[in-house]
């Protein structure tokens, strides 16, 4: 059965195409990233305008290229994460992307399209490598979010004053008496 091509698919091809030409250049930072997507932007007689998708896709790689990397390291246990290919790579990095950030995608139609992406473009290994990972990532969706969730709660601005109660379930205010240590 032949896969459909959706705008969502091209969309993801462009995306991995962006991601791939940060990843040969050196430039896989949030910034160069952003600086390669861009340059893409800006259509040009021989291309045709980059879809928004395939723009939520790369800007939401660019914000957290260090931790979807982190996570497919953690998940690519056959071989070392550097020594994939370039284009597995960029197809793991926007797979892991709409598998753990965009709530839109359900996973296993993530992880269907980065395998036809693989098929399409990269070796006969590359299918089942793809597939592996990524559901490996599936897997962990949940305690990733979950970090992020405690982490953004912990640095979230906290009002000085509070009624609310603390551990032991005293209401804190600035009427609480100071520790004085002699």
């Amino acid at each position: 059965m032949k896969h459909r091509i959706t705008s969502r698919t091209r969309a993801r091809k462009r995306a991995v195409d962006t991601i791939f030409e940060a990843d040969q250049r050196g430039e896989l930072s949030p910034d160069g990233i952003r600086e390669l997507l861009a340059a893409r932007k800006q259509v040009t007689a021989a291309q045709t305008p980059l879809p928004e998708y395939a723009i939520e896709i790369v800007e939401g790689i660019a914000e957290r290229i260090y931790q979807i990397d982190d996570l497919l390291v953690l998940h690519t246990t056959t071989r070392d994460f550097d020594r994939l290919p370039s284009a597995d790579r960029a197809i793991l990095r926007v797979g892991a992307w709409e598998i753990v950030w965009n709530n839109d995608v359900p996973p296993v139609t993530a992880i269907d399209e980065a395998v036809t992406i693989a098929k399409e473009i990269s070796t006969d290994d590359s299918p089942g490598v793809v597939n592996g990972i990524l559901d490996a990532v599936r897997k962990d969706a949940a305690r990733v979010r979950q970090t992020d969730e405690a982490f953004a709660a912990a640095l979230a601005p906290r009002d000085e004053e509070s009624d609310e109660p603390d551990e032991t379930g005293e209401a804190l205010d600035d009427s609480s008496e100071q520790l004085n240590i002699s």
